[in-house]
């Protein structure tokens, strides 16, 4: 029998926090051999190919959410949370000595075969058991394995055909009058008050270093094209002069859309960090400070960015 790693995260609910943790315990079931199934990823498993859990959660928690675009304070993402929360509880209470239940106050990640050459301590005795086992956190990490099995973990992780083509589509035409498309990424949200506004970098400021960007890089600005998404609203008046299309789709569609550029920059977050694994181009972290721009000299795709200090690569 095939054994079975089941993800019941119950934290760390938003869309590319969950992706890198996904995409490092889907390598670990390539490296071993097991089977993948994935009931935390409900509020955005209809965005991907990949398939559901079964036809009953599926419907129960999956199709609320299909093209569903209101915000994590929306009432229907409160309700259906709470609802996971205790289903994930409920399992855990059954199948609780089956679990990997990881937490580290200084959110030092939990290591994954490749990129360890054994399965760390809990982990090691329940892969010899002949039961599933239930991974429960978002700070499992594998860098050795996404980089290993990059190209499978790009097509499990395929967005829907109308979200591929979408991205593509609008890409394809930027390049045909532009030379570069820069991808940029603007947290805003609870990035203005979560941890005294430390990583929120104010509109004036993205402008500065896209500024600092064309002249570093030696960019003609009129063949460059800025794809600019943000979770809150975008002032054009700062982006006066540039070439620039501003998204309006959602956080599923930015991702792809980052992803196909040519380089990203983008707030201190894993969302830009992961359009950037996903794409294998550069990504430059905004900084309130001054960017150590040859840091990111000679960059031709996706590194581990220790400037990047929310991924926990």
């Amino acid at each position: 029998m095939i054994k079975k790693i089941v993800i019941l995260q119950t934290s760390g609910n938003e869309l590319a926090n969950q992706l890198w943790n996904y995409a490092s315990i889907y390598a670990y079931t390539l490296e071993r051999g097991y089977t993948l199934e994935n009931p935390s990823f409900f509020e955005y498993g209809n965005y991907f190919t990949m398939p559901a859990p079964n036809p009953l959660f599926k419907a129960a928690f999956f199709n609320p959410f299909t093209n569903y675009t209101a915000r994590k304070s929306a009432p229907r993402r409160k309700i259906w949370r709470k609802l996971y929360f205790w289903y994930a509880r409920t399992v855990l209470w059954f199948f609780g000595e089956h679990s990997i239940a990881y937490k580290d106050p200084d959110n030092k990640p939990y290591y994954l075969p490749p990129t360890t050459k054994k399965s760390p301590g809990k982990l090691g005795e329940l892969e010899k058991e002949e039961r599933d086992i239930y991974f429960d956190s978002w700070l499992f990490r594998n860098p050795v394995g996404l980089e290993k099995y990059r190209k499978e973990i790009k097509e499990y992780f395929r967005p829907r055909e109308d979200i591929d083509s979408f991205a593509l589509s609008q890409i394809k035409d930027l390049r045909t009058r532009y030379q570069t498309i820069v991808g940029i990424h603007i947290r805003q949200g609870d990035y203005e008050v979560w941890r005294g506004g430390a990583y929120f970098i104010a509109q004036q400021r993205v402008r500065e270093i896209i500024d600092e960007y064309l002249s570093v890089f030696g960019k003609n600005k009129e063949q460059t094209c800025f794809v600019v998404t943000s979770d809150g609203p975008v002032e054009e008046k700062y982006f006066s002069g540039l070439n620039t299309v501003v998204s309006k789709g959602n956080a599923v569609t930015d991702l792809f859309l980052l992803a196909s550029t040519d380089i990203i920059i983008g707030s201190n977050s894993t969302f830009g960090a992961f359009a950037s694994y996903y794409g294998n181009i550069p990504f430059v972290v905004m900084q309130k400070e001054k960017i150590d721009w040859e840091y990111y000299q000679n960059r031709k795709g996706f590194f581990e960015n220790k400037y990047c200090t929310m991924v926990h690569y």
